[in-house]
C-alpha cells in the first residue's frame, strides 16, 4: 500500500513544527511511527502515531503539548507517547514489545534518532509476548460472549484482533531468530512457514485490506476457525524456550 498522500505530509511537517516551537530545545527526538512510516497506510482509516522523546517528561512539558494535541486530533493524529530518558531505560525490560516496534518502523520528524540504537533484551520480549498473547486470547473469547449475537459486531471483533495477534506472531519470529518482516501479510506469510496455514487471518487480512468479504452467515464458524489459529500461535510463544 502506498504511504501518506502529499496532503498527510503536509500535515506532518506542520505538526512537528509545531512540536519543535511547543517545546523549543526540551525536544531531544520526534518520530513517526506505525503503520504510516511503513507500507500499511490506509488513507482515512489509519491513524499517525508518533512519539516525542524530551529529557525529563514534567507538567510542564504536558501542558505545552495539550494544545497542539488538540488541534491535530481531528486530523487523523493519535494521541503521541510522550518518552524522557529515564522510561526509555527502565522501560525496555516493560514494554520490550512496543518500543522494539518503534525501533523497527519509524520516522524521524525532528530531533536526533535515539530509537535506532535502542538494545533490548530477549528474555524481556518474550516475556511479554506471552503475556500479550496469552491475554488477547482471553479478551478474544470474553469479547466473543458479548458479539456474538450481533453479526456486524462479530465480524468487527475479528478484524479488530488481527492486528494485535498478527503483532505478537511478528515477536514470535523475530524470537526464533533472524530479522522478522514488519508488514502484517509478511508476517502472515512467514508465520504460515512456521504454523502451517492460516486461512482465516488471511481471509481477515484481506477483508481488512478491502478485498473480498466475509460470508456474514457463517461468521460463527469462521470465529471458531479464527480461535484455533490463534490458539496455536500461542502454543508455539508457549513452546519458546526461556532464554530464546
Amino acid at each position: 500500500m502506498p504511504g501518506p498522500d502529499a496532503r498527510t505530509e503536509r500535515r506532518l511537517s506542520a505538526f512537528a513544527r509545531e512540536v519543535e516551537e511547543a517545546l523549543g530545545r526540551q525536544l531531544v527526538c520526534l518520530v513517526l511511527h506505525g503503520s504510516a512510516a511503513g507500507e500499511e497506510w490506509v488513507a482515512g482509516r489509519s491513524d499517525l502515531n508518533t512519539a516525542i522523546v524530551v529529557p525529563r517528561v514534567t507538567a510542564e512539558v504536558l501542558e505545552a503539548l495539550v494544545p497542539v494535541v488538540g488541534r491535530w486530533r481531528r486530523h487523523g493524529f493519535a494521541v503521541p507517547v510522550v518518552l524522557d530518558d529515564a522510561y526509555l531505560t527502565g522501560a525496555r525490560d516493560t514494554f520490550p514489545m512496543e518500543l522494539d516496534d518503534i525501533r523497527r518502523q519509524h520516522r524521524v520528524l525532528a530531533g536526533r534518532n535515539v530509537f535506532a540504537t535502542l538494545a533490548l533484551d530477549p528474555a524481556a520480549l518474550r516475556r511479554e509476548c506471552e503475556q500479550e498473547a496469552r491475554g488477547k486470547l482471553l479478551r478474544l473469547r470474553a469479547l466473543f460472549l458479548e458479539a456474538a449475537a450481533s453479526p456486524r459486531a462479530l465480524e468487527q471483533l475479528m478484524l479488530d484482533s488481527l492486528k494485535s495477534f498478527l503483532v505478537v506472531l511478528r515477536h514470535l519470529l523475530g524470537l526464533r531468530g533472524g530479522d522478522a518482516p514488519f508488514a502484517y501479510a509478511d508476517v502472515l506469510a512467514a508465520g504460515e512457514a512456521l504454523l502451517g496455514t492460516l486461512p482465516t487471518m488471511r481471509r481477515l487480512l484481506e477483508r481488512r485490506a478491502g478485498l473480498g468479504r466475509l460470508d456474514r452467515r457463517a461468521l460463527h464458524g469462521a470465529f471458531a476457525a479464527y480461535l484455533c489459529e490463534i490458539e496455536r500461535i500461542v502454543a508455539a510463544v508457549d513452546a519458546l524456550v526461556p532464554d530464546a
